[in-house]
């Protein structure tokens, strides 16, 4: 473990349905020390008290390593009132108008600082990630859900209440799948990971060749997104044709990014971009397809970097970023 800065660092929260992760963090975004806690998501209340815990036990952690911890930011999920410092409301976790900004700050006595989790990722890629010192691009994170962040002329955009970028309910289809927000054909219900599940379990399911067949067919929860590329890698055929839909409509949501920012980048991050390798490709060749040739000719899609430590870091940009530290060097 090394400090720079004389020790200096933040502490980044990524707060999620079934964990909460914690790393001290150091300007230059590399993780300095790490802590992963359950997230007891049914219980609001114990939701709160473990993430003071999680804050208490990393500040006693950094400061035994001989780190000045000098803020705290927190992602989380959900819809965010960023100045207000309130979560509004999370998928997966049983809380709302929860002041997680100001809990934090009154328990620690540091700056705290409240994001959205994609847009902090956002922060993170500029900071630490492959999109290191651009001044234009977006990030498309990839889970059960997608979510997105924009940076737009070396800012962070967050729009006017802090809900900007959800370009998962972006609807590209109006007559497709119905999503998890109510509506239809959102990009969420067309290319998350949960869609991916979706696709592999309906083209399995009439595919007696495929080696998710007997599980398409009798528990078709039991399919997962890891099982799903691991089909694809292998060669099942009903795997990669699942891959190959999600590819088509995120490249199609994408190009429709781009043409609307004008981004010098689009990032793929979240659990999904660890099977980046399968559909990256396609997605790029969609883009290229469905874009304006000369809007999309040029923009780069890429993979995230940070791999799992993608929602500390971000969180911990945002965090610097809260108290005057630039987000690239």
């Amino acid at each position: 473990m090394g400090t720079t800065m004389n020790g200096a660092s933040v502490l980044g929260i990524d707060i999620g349905g079934t964990k909460m992760a914690l790393a001290s963090v150091d300007p230059r975004g590399t993780v300095l020390h790490r802590s992963v806690v359950g997230a007891p998501a049914a219980d609001a209340g114990r939701m709160v008290e473990s993430l003071l815990e999680l804050v208490d036990g990393g500040i006693a952690s950094a400061r035994a390593a001989g780190l000045d911890v000098e803020a705290v930011g927190i992602g989380a999920a959900g819809f965010i009132l960023k100045d207000e410092g309130v979560l509004m409301s999370s998928p997966n976790i049983a809380w709302s108008m929860v002041p997680l900004r100001e809990l934090v700050a009154q328990r620690t006595g540091l700056p705290a600082f409240l994001d959205n989790d994609a847009t902090a990722a956002a922060a993170g890629e500029r900071l630490a990630g492959v999109a290191r010192g651009l001044d234009d691009f977006v990030l498309v994170t990839l889970g059960t859900g997608i979510g997105g962040g924009i940076c737009a002329g070396g800012r962070i955009l967050r729009g006017h209440r802090g809900t900007a970028a959800e370009v998962g309910h972006m609807v590209v289809d109006p007559h497709g799948p119905e999503c998890g927000c109510g509506r239809r054909g959102c990009l969420e219900s067309l290319a998350s990971g949960t869609a991916l599940e979706r696709e592999a379990v309906r083209l399995a399911s009439t595919d007696e060749r495929s080696v998710l067949h007997d599980a398409s067919c009798s528990d078709p929860a039991s399919v997962t997104g890891e099982m799903v590329a691991s089909a694809a890698r292998a060669g099942d055929a009903a795997a990669a044709a699942a891959f190959e839909n999600i590819s088509w409509h995120l490249g199609l949501g994408i190009a429709n990014l781009v043409h609307l920012l004008d981004p010098q980048m689009v990032v793929i991050g979240g659990g999904v971009s660890r099977s980046g390798d399968l559909f990256i490709d396609a997605v790029r060749d969609t883009v290229a397809s469905r874009g304006l040739p000369d809007l999309v000719r040029d923009v780069r899609i890429e993979l995230s970097t940070l791999g799992g430590d993608a929602g500390v870091v971000g969180a911990a940009a945002v965090a610097w970023e809260g108290i005057g530290a630039p987000l690239s060097n």
